[in-house]
């Protein structure tokens, strides 16, 4: 019974996820708005792909002591200072990964964070969105094997990059040139099969966390509106 549920809580917050990083997802966007489709574009899977992979891996073993910490480990950090930040939860603390070797983990978790960084409000680090990846990918193995494989191939172009060895600075730019492909179709770069495949799944992953989906999006889902404030924008009181 625990399992259905996780399963449920875990496709109520994905379907969720859907919507609302869709139309106010400001620090990361899954497609670049009214950008032609590449090839690299219909490689990514779709919302209803993620969505599947998510609900088959909330199945498997382990399954229920995974999500439901992941799914709360936010509510615990809530960006506060490191000084006051409550102990982080000993399943995603000492997180083995399955999928990636450590390097390649440790690399993703950099990766995510360049692209969604902790400012004012969480980001992929208080997400855990490398934790959400490396375990969805591995209990896919019998089911996606094409993504697995996409996945190898993007860890690999990511290491001749030069990603692992980077130092931090060295990293935050080599993420901004493998991005420019998506801004500028003159440009290309080896690695923006990469860099365009962590950032679809690191935007679903952190859209469908507390991290994103409450304390950033602010969304407040099962509930109602007691009353309809008046627009308070000067600007739209002009006709």
């Amino acid at each position: 019974m625990a399992k259905f549920l996780t399963a449920a809580r875990l496709t109520a917050s994905a379907k969720a996820t859907a919507s609302l990083a869709e139309a106010r997802s400001a620090k990361a966007d899954p497609l670049t708005p009214c950008s032609p489709r590449t090839d690299t574009d219909r490689m990514l899977l779709s919302r209803r792909d993620l969505l599947d992979l998510a609900v088959r891996a909330a199945a498997v073993p382990g399954a229920v002591a995974f999500f439901s910490t992941w799914l709360h480990a936010a509510s615990q950090q809530q960006h506060a200072s490191a000084s006051h930040a409550p102990p982080e939860p000993p399943l995603l603390r000492d997180y083995t990964p399955t999928f990636f070797g450590p390097d390649d983990f440790e690399a993703l978790q950099a990766f995510t964070e360049i692209l969604i960084p902790t400012d004012e409000t969480p980001g992929a680090r208080e997400a855990h969105c490398a934790h959400y990846i490396d375990f969805v990918l591995q209990a896919n193995t019998a089911y996606a094997p094409e993504l697995q494989q996409q996945w190898r191939d993007a860890m690999a172009a990511l290491r001749e990059a030069g990603f692992h060895s980077a130092d931090t600075e060295g990293r935050a730019a080599l993420v901004e040139a493998m991005s420019r492909p998506e801004h500028d179709a003159s440009v290309t770069h080896p690695a923006y099969v990469a860099y365009r495949l962590i950032k679809q799944h690191n935007t679903f992953a952190f859209y469908t966390s507390r991290a994103g989906m409450i304390d950033t999006l602010d969304y407040k889902g099962n509930s109602y509106n007691a009353s309809f404030p008046a627009c308070d924008h000067p600007e739209h009181h002009v006709v």
